[in-house]
């Protein structure tokens, strides 16, 4: 009966953390107003169109029910190597990890890219 218990107490513990794990929302970047009614939030993920849309996301929740107007934007490469180079190694890597059933290697970290963006809401 005792391990039972242990079984049970695990099961309900690792079904808590996946429903909470669940329950994440995407991460928000911070949003600093500046002059003019302008706002600036920089979105950063492992891929730009991720950065893109974390950045997008807090514009969005900044203005609510308004629309967000960009008024300028950039996108910031911080990789190990550069982009090109980047996505050259881990396309040989797919195909060397296809050939011989190993994973291919992950280059990319969580900080990739920067998506930087200004912005109103009208």
């Amino acid at each position: 009966m005792n391990t039972f218990n242990k079984t049970a107490t695990l099961t309900a513990t690792l079904v808590a953390a996946l429903a909470l794990s669940a329950c994440q929302s995407t991460p928000s970047s911070p949003v600093i107003q500046r002059a003019n009614a302008t706002y600036e939030t920089t979105g950063i993920a492992e891929t730009k169109v991720k950065a893109q849309q974390n950045a997008l996301d807090s514009a969005q929740k900044t203005c609510r029910s308004k629309q967000v107007i960009i008024v300028n934007d950039t996108v910031k490469y911080n990789g190990i190597l550069d982009e090109r180079t980047g996505r050259m190694v881990g396309q040989v890597g797919a195909v060397v990890g296809s050939i011989f059933g190993t994973g291919s290697p992950d280059l990319s970290r969580s900080d990739d890219y920067e998506y930087n963006i200004n912005f109103r809401c009208q």
